[in-house]
């Protein structure tokens, strides 16, 4: 399989290709201004020379010609000739520089530049006799120009380099350090000093990890859980059945009625245990009217008459319909299976929430024990005598989670438990 590139030579070619363009770019504009600032002045000096020239070659007195004679061996000559092609291309400086003079003089015409491989020329038509051209030498700076932006250019390279392998280093080292600590930040150590000075972006990411690694904590404490408690729940029932069995118990009615029950608490152990495991996450939120839902499961009570519900004549809310009944039922169920009757069931809305309340009239629970409710297999009994799986209260939680609402747990001023669940009429979901 092919190697992917690493992210330290990934930001070094990226940082290095971006200060290689603005360098380039840089040396363009600059060239470009600096070539321009030539034309412009060398044009000049080639005018006022040639014009000059010009002028002392029509003058025949002694210090004219004296003047003339200076200028001659400055390599300015006079030739009745025409201007020669160029036999190599003609360099841009020398190009701007004609160019400039013929704009000074008012006719282009009057310039020639012509190049060869061993002078540059600037050839000015006389003012005086068109037969005449002024010649003028231009020294060629081709290869020192050549030579001086290959070092230029690879002097920026290398410094482009240089700054780009600090620049990636600084850039991937907290990430080298947040690959080098993830065991650890998966593990739930802080890292606040092994991350001291990183970006933010990369200090988010750690929290990110840190917060994966909390929820996969806490599922597989779950999972722990639930095997601890479906085991014990289990265990008890099977042996009074396995019991029964070895006996024969079987032939008895009641016996076997009994049995029957221990199956079912089975069967109803397993199914909260599955119903704890799929939350309801995956399910599609529908527009239901809650109180035909709660209407429903009054009327599957076994005694649906120690009932009362409480609530407007429609509310509708959009839900998840199987994981929101499964609460209220979860709910119904522990208020008589550890409560008393009278049963009652309010809902309404509260501001900008819904809200599902159930109370009962039994002894409600220890307020040592209040705060912790809604954990895994936790019951109000801690003898574990009664039925059920420890479950119910922390699937009615995690639906409530799931809605973006709470559930809320008190003992009543009357007595009993007051079970709430709270979803806002336009809820966050999970």
């Amino acid at each position: 399989m092919k190697r992917a590139p690493t992210t330290f030579s990934l930001v070094l070619a990226l940082v290095a290709l971006a200060l290689l363009l603005a360098l380039t770019l840089a040396g363009l504009l600059s060239t470009r201004g600096g070539l321009k600032a030539a034309g412009e002045t060398y044009g000049r000096l080639v005018v006022s020379t040639a014009l000059a020239a010009d002028e002392l070659a029509t003058r025949s007195d002694t210090a004219s010609m004296r003047t003339l004679g200076a200028l001659k061996q400055t390599g300015v000559a006079f030739s009745t000739a025409a201007p020669p092609p160029p036999t190599v291309r003609v360099a841009s400086v020398i190009r701007e520089i004609g160019r400039t003079a013929g704009d000074l003089l008012g006719d282009p015409s009057r310039v020639v530049v012509t190049q060869s491989l061993q002078s540059s020329q600037i050839w000015v038509r006389s003012e005086h006799d068109p037969r005449r051209w002024i010649v003028l030498h231009a020294v060629s700076y081709r290869q020192q120009l050549i030579d001086s932006t290959l070092v230029v250019t690879l002097l920026a390279g290398l410094i482009a380099l240089a700054i780009a392998g600090v620049a990636a280093r600084l850039l991937t080292r907290p990430l080298e350090r947040l690959s080098a600590h993830a065991t650890a930040l998966l593990a739930g150590d802080p890292m606040i000093q092994q991350l001291h000075g990183s970006p933010r972006e990369v200090r988010q990411l750690a929290q990110a990890i840190g917060a994966a690694g909390a929820r996969l904590r806490d599922v597989a404490r779950e999972r722990e859980l639930m095997l601890a408690g479906i085991s014990h729940d289990l265990r008890t029932p099977l042996a009074r059945l396995r019991l029964a069995l070895e006996l024969g118990d079987a032939d008895d009615p009641q016996r076997r009625e009994a049995m029957v029950g221990d199956l079912q608490e089975l069967d109803s152990a397993l199914e909260q245990c599955l119903a704890f495991v799929r939350d309801g996450r995956d399910e599609a939120l529908r527009e239901v009217d809650i109180i035909t839902l709660v209407g429903q499961l009054l009327a599957l009570r076994e005694q649906p008459d120690a009932w009362q519900l409480d609530g407007p004549a429609l509310l509708p809310a959009r839900v998840r319909p199987t994981l929101l009944r499964r609460a209220i039922g979860n709910l119904m169920d522990n208020a008589e299976r550890h409560g008393a009757a009278p049963f009652k069931v309010s809902l309404g809305c509260d501001g900008d929430a819904l809200f599902v309340r159930v109370t009962d009239h039994g002894s409600g629970v220890p307020p040592t024990l209040l705060d912790r409710l809604g954990q895994p297999f936790l019951r109000g009994d801690q003898a574990r005598s009664s039925s059920g799986s420890g479950l119910g209260l922390s699937i009615v939680m995690r639906a409530a989670e799931l809605h973006g609402g709470t559930l809320e747990l008190g003992n009543g001023s009357y007595g009993g438990l007051v079970a709430t669940i709270r979803i806002p009429v336009a809820p966050t979901i999970i």
